[in-house]
């Protein structure tokens, strides 16, 4: 493949001169370090920030300067080139790749190649081969993108060359402008298996064809100089003067196309033109796709005559040229054009709220620099550091932020309103908690810990009962310590209450202990039989609650040591000595009461 590459290239560089108006035209080589301005290629600078210059293995090298560097992207999931479109129109896009064993781990990766937040293909690429996709589409805005997405953890997606240029508005007339069109095949018939014509300047639009020789048919070449079109999608006329034919005037001209999926649907283009003079002899023929006749062709000699045709397609698609039955000549064609339809287009893009937020972001911090396209879009190769929901328009919920090295004051993007969850957590931020965060109607989960922030945490935050908030390790910020109303509240009415029923307790078994015991029992409050006290001591552990904040306030800990004072007169108890069978009872009384004080955190002293 190398070779053919190299001969050609050189020759059509040779023959011609850029001719026609290039104004509008986007061409990078991709991993060049120099602008190319003889043949209009520019270096990445311009079109991306992401991205690492990288050589081809000396090994590999070739003589197109454009393949032998390329850029690849190590760091972000996804990567965006900027193609400016100036104006409306519908535009070829071409990306090429050669890996060329560029980092001598033979290798080569397979990653995902989308435009405007829509796949394009996925890229398989190969040792030795050149891989090319191209793609006809409308835009849609001042710019296309077009990305470069990583699928598998350890095969990083790189480009050789990307390509942009406008169509003609008559040009491809049968390709609705609500889809985008996918080259699938695109062959110069009847050529040398060298001869390939790799665009520009040998194809004024910049379109490669293949040369293919079909088994059983036979090539031929014109015997005329110049070529006079009467078609309006201008094929080269390097490839309009080769052609193939059938082997006999009564043969079909059979040819068979088949596509990764099963159920497509293809716009196909077909050039001929009679390649020699014939004075007594006609050449005629019926063009069919998939058994379905469109027209009946004639090709005439020094002209280009061209067909085309929609069509729906099960498996593989066949295109037949069935000679009419007063043709002399076999049925002949030159060159062929096969596009696929797209899926469906995105027809929204992200939210331009959220859009304009993380541009805010990525202005702020340098960190982000580089993150471009369609954060949400397509919805399998998001962004990695956000996360996103619906799709009318998609909307950016999470911003996972944490350990990002972003450092400065907080900018504001309080104008996306559909974040439930930030986590900036781990960062170097500083300045004010902005008050715009707690606003922010859908959050539910804020992460602002081991950062620099200072100051109050906002009202907005503290009283919004739906976001639990993390603001630990910022030294210098200040917020209030709660008090444990809960807390005081239970221990309140819980002593009280605890003390009554422990003085019922102590009546009832006072008195049941002078019924067996015949002897008197007297309960005094204040008198001077005696009293007893019950003093609160500290407690020796911390009165603290653990877990995340809830209700929209951080709570902090109960400091240690607080006294519950706890005071009462018991009166006294007249009982039996020690050896008395009811001094073992005033045992296991004096054991239930200090039980009982222990429990409320007191210890009691009769």
């Amino acid at each position: 493949m190398e070779t053919w590459v190299v001969l050609l290239f050189t020759v059509f560089f040779a023959q011609k001169a850029l001719s026609q108006d290039t104004t509008d035209w986007v061409r990078i080589d991709c991993g060049a370090e120099i602008t190319d301005t003889s043949g209009g290629w520019q270096t990445d600078d311009e079109f991306i920030i992401t991205g690492k210059n990288e050589e081809i293995s000396t090994s590999s090298h070739i003589n197109i300067e454009q393949l032998n560097t390329l850029r690849v992207f190590t760091t972000q999931n996804k990567n965006c080139y900027s193609l400016p479109t100036p104006s409306p129109a519908r535009y070829f896009i071409r990306a090429t790749f050669y890996y060329g064993n560029y980092d001598d781990l033979s290798n080569p990766p397979t990653f995902d190649l989308e435009f405007d937040g829509n796949k394009w293909a996925t890229v398989e690429t190969s040792l030795t081969d050149i891989t090319d996709f191209e793609l006809v589409y409308a835009n849609r805005g001042d710019n296309i993108s077009v990305c470069l997405a990583r699928t598998f953890h350890d095969q990083f997606p790189f480009i050789s060359s990307l390509e942009l240029w406008p169509l003609p508005n008559s040009m491809y007339a049968g390709m609705s402008r609500d889809l985008a069109w996918l080259k699938s095949y695109r062959y110069n018939y009847g050529a040398n298996d060298t001869d390939w014509i790799l665009g520009y300047p040998t194809d004024e639009y910049n379109r490669i064809w293949e040369p293919v020789i079909p088994a059983s048919l036979i090539p031929v070449q014109a015997d005329f100089k110049s070529l006079i079109y009467t078609t309006v999608d201008y094929p080269p006329e390097s490839a309009i003067t080769d052609a193939v034919i059938a082997q006999n005037k009564i043969d079909t001209i059979s040819l068979e196309f088949n596509f990764r999926k099963t159920d497509t649907f293809n716009h196909v283009v077909v050039y001929f033109t009679e390649v020699s003079f014939y004075f007594n002899e006609t050449r005629s023929f019926d063009f069919y796709v998939n058994d379905k006749f469109i027209v009946t062709i004639s090709p005439q000699y020094e002209n280009c005559t061209g067909a085309w045709a929609n069509s729906p397609t099960v498996g593989a698609m066949k295109v037949e040229l069935r000679p009419a039955v007063d043709s002399d000549l076999p049925p002949i064609i030159s060159a062929i054009e096969v596009y696929t339809a797209s899926d469906p287009l995105v027809n929204i893009g992200t939210s331009q709220d959220d859009l304009d937020g993380l541009e805010v972001l990525i202005s702020t911090f340098e960190q982000l620099e580089g993150w471009s396209g369609d954060p949400c879009l397509p919805n399998d190769t998001i962004w990695q550091w956000v996360n996103c929901t619906g799709n009318d328009p998609p909307r950016v919920t999470s911003l996972y932020l944490s350990g990002y090295g972003l450092n400065g004051s907080l900018p504001d993007f309080s104008q996306m309103q559909a974040l439930e969850t930030i986590n900036l957590g781990n960062n170097s931020l500083d300045g004010p908690i902005p008050e715009f965060l707690g606003q922010l109607p859908s959050l539910k989960l804020l992460n602002l810990s081991y950062n620099n922030f200072s100051g109050e945490v906002p009202q907005s935050i503290k009283k919004n009962k739906k976001i639990k908030y993390q603001i630990n390790g910022n030294p210098d910020l200040h917020h209030p310590k709660r008090k444990n109303i809960g807390l005081i509240i239970g221990l309140t009415i819980g002593i009280p209450v605890g003390l009554i029923l422990l003085f019922t307790l102590l009546y009832f078994i006072t008195r049941r202990k002078a019924v067996s015991s015949h002897g008197q029992v007297s309960i005094g409050m204040g008198m001077s039989q005696g009293n007893g006290t019950a003093q609160g001591m500290p407690q020796e552990g911390n009165v603290s609650w653990a877990g995340n904040a809830e209700n929209g306030t951080h709570v902090n800990p109960t400091p240690a040591g607080e006294n519950i004072p706890v005071s009462t007169s018991v009166g006294s108890i007249n009982h039996p000595s020690s050896e008395d069978p009811a001094g073992r009872d005033r045992e296991e009384l004096d054991e239930l009461i200090r039980l009982q004080y222990g429990n409320m955190g007191t210890h009691g002293r009769a």
